[in-house]
Formats: C-alpha cells, structure tokens, sequence
C-alpha cells in the first residue's frame, strides 16, 4: 500500500536533470530523513527544503517575505513578484 501524497493542490508539475552524484545526495539525505524518523521524506520534499534554505540563508530572503510572496501569488495573477536583494 501506498502512502498518501502531500502535495499541496496549486502543486505544478515540473522537471529538471540530476548527475549520478547529485542523485545520490538526495539519496542520503532522504535515508538519513527517514532513520530519524522525519515526515518530509520524498524526493520532492528534499528538494523544496533545499531550494526554501538556499533562498533564506544564501539570498538573504526571509521567512515572512517568502510566505507573503505565495499568498499574494495565489491572491493575484501576477506569475513573478521582485524579491527584494541581500
């Protein structure tokens, strides 16, 4: 039996290339997830983790200022907002 998915419903499709390398890191990191026993353990999961870090940490881009451009995505029609630079 399968588990159920956790996607959230504006969830979009989308499809990128990872080497042998980079497939294995996402590996290890999923492995590593589960043994503690975290819930975001898929593929998809790792990865938004990553990028949401990514953004936060090396962009500079806060927490509340990532949340409030998805609500005003989902709000409004608008495809691309600015975010503002480090």
């Amino acid at each position: 039996m399968s588990r159920p998915k956790r996607l959230h419903p504006d969830a979009e499709q989308v499809g990128f290339y990872l080497t042998p390398e980079e497939q294995l890191v996402l590996q290890i990191i999923r492995v590593r997830r589960k043994k503690r026993g975290e819930e975001r353990t898929s593929q998809n999961e790792v990865v938004v983790d990553a990028l949401i870090t990514l953004l936060e940490k090396v962009e500079g881009v806060a927490r509340e200022e990532i949340d409030s451009l998805v609500t005003d995505r989902r709000t409004t029609s608008s495809k691309v907002k600015h975010i503002s630079q480090k």
